[in-house]
């Protein structure tokens, strides 16, 4: 059966920046934040010329915005062509989106898979070598319809490795998307950083997008008569509080759709990338300090939403005092995940079902502390904001939240919410 959204004013923002419903008018050759000097100039005039993408009503292209999963399959879809089809595989992908024919289109035709066997995640973003393998499928695709002479896509399994040591966290690429990355290298395709690194899981800009479709499809192919001079392997660095870049928003972005709480998603490693890294590293059993070090990277990529303890549904709370983390859950559904400190040693805090009971709005100062807009469920212990939060029981029975996350969290609470603590 046929299920249907009505997500209408984020369903139609995200079509006009896609070309969709709402969007600016194909062919557009100018876009008001395009200039000729532009490295992607070139490939958005010639992608908007034949109606593969098109910018906003207001003129604009938006090129240094994210490209969602659905974005990037309705522009694929435009270029490539495959026939129309009638088959709906993903259980998130409704008849009435409009990245619908897109998507199943591609399916039928081989040149898109999801993120699972049944979901295709259409708003996360699409990583570099995600791109990477969509854009190989599709050149397959179009040459066995319109080859060119002396393009061989063929490569041998023993070459792929050179083709990615120009690379130097080639360690990093997923072995799903070695081979067709290194052909998208090989062809031109696909280029690093400058700097020797690719950064495989960082997501692409409307920018990257034209660009890596516009020399895929709408340019001669050439194999580069090598590989690149190879470099040394190198692990991406260790993140910890004050560092800024695109390897934060990554896992900033990352964790958020793993339903971590990270606050705002902003390339800055702040307190609340540091609360969502500690909730990270206590769900998956690693050390617990706060920092993205080897053990998180190696963890995260393939890192999944984690399961709930407990069969029912609907809206409650779940404690997990042996892992020390609180999750939110909607619907039966993990919404959002956060770290905690339960009760210390002598006031540990009593598992059980329980309900919220009442709640206060404000700071209350008790005999045993300050609690930030607590929400009572077992008598006098309660889930409250505090300022400090430490990986560990360290509380007089209640359960800690931090303090940023409070405001957010509070209302999500109602008087009568299931709380269920165990270990």
């Amino acid at each position: 059966m046929k299920r249907f959204r009505l997500a209408l004013v984020v369903g139609l923002l995200a079509a006009v920046l896609a070309g969709g419903p709402g969007a600016g008018r194909a062919g557009a050759k100018t876009f008001s934040d395009v200039t000729p000097a532009d490295w992607f100039a070139a490939a958005v005039t010639e992608l908007s010329d034949a109606g593969v993408i098109t910018g906003l009503a207001d003129g604009s292209f938006r090129p240094y915005e994210t490209v969602t999963r659905a974005q990037f399959a309705t522009m694929l879809a435009r270029a490539v062509q495959p026939p129309a089809a009638a088959q709906e595989p993903f259980v998130d992908v409704y008849s009435s989106d409009w990245f619908y024919a897109a998507v199943t289109d591609l399916y039928a035709a081989g040149l898109i898979t999801g993120t699972t066997a049944t979901t295709f995640s259409p708003g996360l973003g699409i990583d570099r070598q995600q791109t990477a393998t969509l854009l190989m499928r599709a050149v397959g695709y179009t040459l066995q319809s319109r080859p060119q002479a002396g393009v061989d896509l063929a490569l041998p399994a023993d070459q792929v490795a050179a083709w990615l040591g120009g690379f130097k966290d080639r360690e990093a690429i997923s072995p799903v998307h070695a081979a067709n990355l290194a052909n998208a290298v090989r062809f031109g395709i696909v280029t690093g950083s400058g700097d020797g690194w690719f950064y495989p899981i960082i997501t692409v800009t409307r920018a990257q997008a034209a660009g890596m479709i516009h020399r895929a499809l709408y340019q001669p192919l050439r194999a580069l008569t090598g590989p690149p001079a190879p470099v040394p392997a190198e692990a991406y660095p260790v993140l910890r509080r004050g560092a800024t870049g695109p390897l934060v928003q990554y896992i900033e972005t990352r964790l958020a759709s793993l339903k971590y709480d990270v606050g705002t998603v902003d390339g800055r490693y702040d307190e609340a990338t540091k609360d969502a890294v500690v909730a990270f590293q206590k769900v998956e059993g690693l050390v617990r300090d706060g920092e993205v070090g080897p053990e998180v990277w190696s963890r995260i990529v393939s890192a999944g939403v984690p399961a709930l303890r407990l069969p029912a549904g609907g809206d409650r709370v779940e404690v997990d005092l042996t892992r020390q983390v609180l999750f939110l859950v909607n619907a039966g559904r993990i919404v959002r995940i956060l770290p905690v400190s339960t009760g210390a040693e002598g006031w540990r805090t009593p598992p059980g079902h329980f309900r919220i009971q009442r709640k206060l709005p404000y700071w209350r100062e008790s005999a045993l502390g300050l609690l930030y807009k607590p929400s009572y469920f077992n008598g006098g212990i309660a889930i409250h904001g505090a300022y400090s939060v430490p990986p560990y029981p360290a509380s007089h029975g209640c359960v800690r939240v931090p303090y940023w996350a409070t405001d957010a969290l509070y209302p999500l609470l109602p008087i009568g919410m299931p709380v269920d603590v165990y270990y």
